[in-house]
């Protein structure tokens, strides 16, 4: 750690410390360990979207971590704990959109938060959900969420969700390579149209999804299609300040379809007991949906 944040470090010392950190994955979880208590003391507060680039404490590091995010497009970029020099974070209910260093287009929906290292070309997606558009203008972005790991090419659109128990990947267009222990080699690249899902105690899912439904959110609306009662009312919470509290268990596998507009609060569930015989009740803390 101390040989890699010294002034004088060449780019041969940063390419061998490469190849070891990705050789074994318990490199790079003692290197995630050591990183975290090497920034002990130097963490900032969370900002919202938009946000001015935080400055770095020690300039060495900056250039450190530019130089190993350049070093090869074969293999990722610094670990997930590295050095942020920037966080932009949505709280619930509100979207937002920015542009990173001219090169990528970053939609966040409700209550993302995304970490960006110094070099502006690898990040890290801590929760939430978004959309990586490139803008051909630069080196490809690699992102880090959970325990996948994917590139953005220059013409890429990526759809990603970070789920407690599940890490969403779609190619919206181009091409996307992802990186992970459970896929075949560590790595593949996702056609566009598909969708890897990496469920935390369950296999891997590969499927093709309905990009207009996935993409919905970024018009504020999200749509249901045959969608059961219980996702749709946790889906509607990612977007509610005040929580909704499903009490009829037995209606929670009801199938729904029909559009959420963010921006209209609980009016989607009005509509629940002219569908459903369900109830709408008032509570301190949010709204339940009781049996009649």
């Amino acid at each position: 750690m101390a040989r890699l944040h010294a002034d004088d470090c060449t780019d041969a010392e940063r390419q061998h410390f490469r190849r070891w950190l990705y050789s074994n994955p318990r490199h790079a979880r003692a290197f995630e360990q050591l990183t975290e208590l090497w920034e002990l003391g130097g963490s900032r507060s969370p900002a919202s979207v938009p946000h001015a680039p935080a400055r770095t404490l020690r300039p060495t590091r900056r250039q450190v971590l530019a130089g190993l995010a350049g070093a090869s497009l074969l293999l990722p970029p610094m670990p997930r704990r590295a050095q942020a020099a920037r966080v932009l974070q949505t709280p619930a209910g509100r979207l937002s959109g920015i542009t990173l260093e001219g090169a990528v287009r970053c939609e966040l929906d409700t209550d993302t938060r995304l970490v960006l290292l110094p070099d502006g070309q690898c990040g890290r997606l801590e929760k939430g959900q978004i959309v990586l558009s490139a803008l051909g203008q630069a080196p490809p972005l690699w992102l880090f969420t959970g325990p996948v790991n994917l590139r953005l090419g220059g013409q890429g659109v990526a759809n990603i969700r970070l789920d407690p128990d599940c890490v969403h990947v779609t190619a919206v267009h181009d091409k996307l390579l992802v990186h992970d222990p459970s896929l075949a080699g560590g790595r593949t690249w996702l056609p566009p149209g598909q969708r890897l899902s990496f469920f935390a105690n369950g296999p891997l899912r590969q499927d093709t999804p309905d990009l207009d439904a996935l993409l919905a959110w970024q018009q504020g609306r999200i749509v249901f299609r045959n969608c059961p009662l219980g996702e749709v009312v946790a889906e509607i919470n990612r977007y509610m300040p005040q929580k909704i509290m499903l009490r009829a268990p037995l209606l929670s596998g009801r199938q729904l379809s029909g559009v959420y507009y963010i921006s209209r609060g609980d009016s989607f569930l009005q509509m629940l007991p002219r569908l459903l015989p369900v109830r709408l009740v008032r509570a301190p803390d949010g709204l339940e949906i009781a049996p009649v």
